[in-house]
């Protein structure tokens, strides 16, 4: 994903909870538990998903890395925000794995869907950033 904006506009969005609310469609709640920890409440087809989030990894403007776990999941999402000559390369790597034989079973089928989640929140992401910078 190219933003045109340099890094340290970014960051801020990717830890900031309040911001974080208003580009990540699907989350509906987020309450701090501690320093880079969170309780949050994720909506997706009528469903409420539940997960404790914790900042792992932050190298501000650059690098952002959040365990986040659920009841049938484990995973880790990592944010790479590079500078380019028109503002930054953002990319995100999730890895998960599957605590249940259901949800290994339905695995491919969520990956699909937050796949396109997660693609439509980063056009969100930098319509805001985007919009901030002008």
């Amino acid at each position: 994903m190219e933003i045109a904006a340099p890094p340290a506009l970014v960051f801020p969005h990717l830890v900031a909870r309040e911001k974080r609310l208003r580009w990540m469609g699907a989350l509906a709640e987020s309450e701090v538990l501690g320093e880079g920890r969170f309780h949050e409440v994720f909506e997706d087809l009528g469903q409420r998903i539940e997960i404790e989030t914790e900042v792992v990894r932050e190298e501000p403007p650059h690098l952002l890395e959040v365990r986040l776990r659920g009841a049938t999941f484990e995973a880790t999402s990592t944010q790479r925000l590079e500078t380019t000559d028109t503002g930054t390369r953002l990319s995100t790597v999730v890895e998960t794995g599957h605590t249940s034989r259901l949800a290994r079973l339905a695995g491919p089928l969520v990956a699909r869907r937050a796949q396109r989640q997660l693609e439509a929140d980063l056009a969100t992401l930098r319509e805001l950033v985007e919009a901030e910078g002008d």
